[in-house]
């Protein structure tokens, strides 16, 4: 991994780490550290159960986790002297980073960022309360607040300084990684520094009960995984479903995967946000699932459709909505699948809306998922050349497709030109190609 950090990458480690030694050596000319026996004793304590913290991890949905020692960082930073915690929380993660045999970048940016978040979460805490133990405050809205600004600035200071590393190595932004990878861990970090915060309050009053908030951590703990669990093995089998539907047909296998990389592409070209992209994947990935309710004969049936088995055909955006509409994590694709069968001018289905009320993400999957139909061969017909799919996706702008979307959907096909070129041109279209049923890229399955 220490090889492929860039030059970008070791420029930012080491603006990291300059800050940490920065705010160090600021603290410690300033501030007189008077740490006694007992404040010493607290320190190693804390240390160890830390360290033994940092193996017990918190698995959550989108690749990502945290561990139980949030918990006592936080009693750290709330029980600590300042500068203390500064020092207290890089020697526990270059402890950890050791253990786990971590490139030196790495184990100096880690150390790094555990010295800046906490020492200006408990900067904040020595210069507002943090003169007197947490069980002493005074009954006032302000010391409240506080709290919930150390705690905000641990998170945010702790999170974001990761991201920044992973966003220049993956070349992200950083408000792509965290939507992608810590939004759903929010709330059990949340969790973890609510209980901290109970720690250091019981641990100044009854230190003998402190282990019984171990209750309301494990419960959280094993609330939260198997909400995770569930919600990542529901969307696993839903695009799982997805794929047997298309494997149905040999026609269409990986016809929903092509559409969601497509689609995702055009997306970013588009200026879409990146939540929105992510959510635009999924929806492209299921945007076919209600065809489990339409029977083979009718999905692989050579000849034309009749006006009924076409009524039939055109209820599978809405079976797609009735399946993913149960599941909350699905709200923002529900609707994506429902409209993907919608056209710019009002002609399309279920729900014949027009222009602008149609979702953005559904007029994406519809040039994606039209692109896509048109260069596969079906039992009606066969594959279209690349060009005349382009050609009449070009054409189909402000009737079927909206204007926009096309620009973009042909950007994205003049890049990967560029580099199909080195293969040679497409074969153009066959007179029977250009001889298909007239707008059958409006209806397509």
């Amino acid at each position: 991994m220490q090889r492929g950090l860039g030059f970008a990458a070791k420029l930012y480690v080491a603006c990291v780490a300059a800050l940490a030694t920065g705010l160090l050596t600021a603290s410690f000319m300033s501030v007189d550290a008077d740490w006694g026996r007992d404040v010493l004793i607290t320190a190693a304590v804390l240390s160890i159960l830390s360290l033994a913290l940092e193996f017990i991890e918190f698995p959550l949905l989108i690749g990502g986790q945290t561990s139980f020692s949030t918990v006592t960082f936080v009693v750290i930073i709330f029980l600590l002297p300042f500068p203390l915690p500064a020092i207290v929380g890089a020697l526990v993660v270059l402890a950890a980073d050791l253990r786990a045999k971590r490139p030196l970048l790495i184990l100096i940016f880690n150390a790094a960022n555990f010295a800046l978040t906490f020492g200006i979460s408990s900067l904040i805490w020595h210069a507002t309360y943090g003169s007197k133990p947490i069980s002493e405050l005074p009954a006032r809205p302000e010391a409240l607040l506080v709290i919930l600004l150390v705690l905000g600035v641990f998170y945010v200071i702790n999170v974001f300084l990761t991201n920044g590393i992973i966003a220049i190595v993956g070349h992200r932004s950083i408000k792509y990684i965290w939507l992608t990878n810590d939004l759903d861990m929010l709330l059990p970090y949340v969790c973890l520094e609510v209980i901290g915060v109970l720690v250091a309050l019981v641990w100044t009053t009854t230190p003998i009960i402190v282990p019984l908030l171990v209750i309301p951590a494990i419960t959280s703990y094993i609330a939260f995984e198997m909400i995770h669990r569930l919600q990542h093995q529901t969307q696993e089998a839903m695009i799982a479903m997805a794929d047997a539907i298309d494997q149905r047909d040999p026609y269409t296998a990986d016809h929903s995967r092509r559409v969601a990389e497509l689609a995702v592409r055009i997306a970013e070209v588009h200026g879409v946000n990146e939540r929105d992209i992510e959510r635009l994947r999924i929806a492209a990935r299921m945007h076919d699932i209600g065809k489990i309710g339409i029977g083979n004969d009718l999905l692989h049936k050579p000849g034309k459709l009749t006006d009924e088995e076409w009524e039939v055909l055109r209820a599978h955006p809405v079976i797609g909505e009735q399946l993913l509409k149960p599941y909350r994590q699905f709200r923002h694709e529900t609707q994506l699948v429902r409209h993907h069968h919608e056209r710019w001018d009002g002609k399309g289905y279920p729900d014949r809306i027009r222009g602008q009320a149609i979702p953005l993400g559904s007029r994406i999957i519809a040039v994606a998922d039209t692109f896509d139909a048109m260069t596969t061969s079906r039992p009606y017909r066969p594959a279209l050349s690349r060009q005349y799919a382009i050609d009449e996706i070009r054409n189909g702008a402000l009737s079927q497709f909206d204007a926009q979307v096309v620009a973009s959907f042909l950007q994205v096909m003049e890049e990967s030109s560029k580099i199909r070129s080195i293969t040679g041109e497409d074969i153009p279209p066959t007179t029977e190609e250009l001889e298909q049923t007239p707008a059958w890229y409006s209806s397509l399955p």
